[in-house]
């Protein structure tokens, strides 16, 4: 291996991440401090737990990604996985289930009816009869494998998706 492979970009180094880390962090700080960021409505301070503060909710559907501009949440989750879509159908067929997922648990409402057995059962306590919105916002990102020839999708690849 020689030095320039050492300093390639491309790859992974605890440096790095940490860099990426503290810039993150210096972003989200910068953010936090926005007035613009502050400014739609009131809301609750992170760790709030009021009613009030469990009914408030972020509008899926609009110009702008919900989730980028509104105040910090009082808790964050980070999940990856990995695509099993079949096709390009299938693939589709996922991001609709996900979008009418995602909307409904944004808005929050009365929990199914219809017991799901892959699911907690709704005496679980886990998310109760009503799921309420908690000023919830999630954000979807895709990697850069999902662009290559599996699905046809290599041409909309955006520009900077890189591995």
């Amino acid at each position: 291996m020689n030095k320039q492979d050492e300093y390639d970009v491309a790859q992974p180094s605890r440096r790095r991440l940490l860099k990426g880390v503290g810039a993150l962090g210096g972003a989200l700080a910068l953010a936090g401090g926005c007035p613009v960021a502050h400014a739609a409505k009131p809301q609750s301070a992170p760790g709030t737990l009021s009613p009030d503060a469990r009914m408030e909710t972020q509008p899926f559907y609009g110009v702008h990604q919900s989730g980028i501009l509104t105040p910090q949440q009082a808790s964050m989750m980070l999940v990856a996985f990995d695509s099993l879509a079949s096709d390009k159908a299938d693939l589709e067929r996922l991001f609709r289930l996900l979008t009418a997922r995602i909307a409904f648990l944004t808005a929050g409402g009365p929990a199914p009816d219809t017991p799901n057995p892959r699911l907690p059962p709704m005496d679980s306590g886990i998310l109760g009869p009503f799921i309420a919105p908690d000023n919830l916002t999630i954000t979807v990102s895709l990697g850069e494998s999902l662009f290559d020839a599996r699905y046809g999708l290599t041409k909309q690849k955006p520009f900077r998706c890189k591995r």
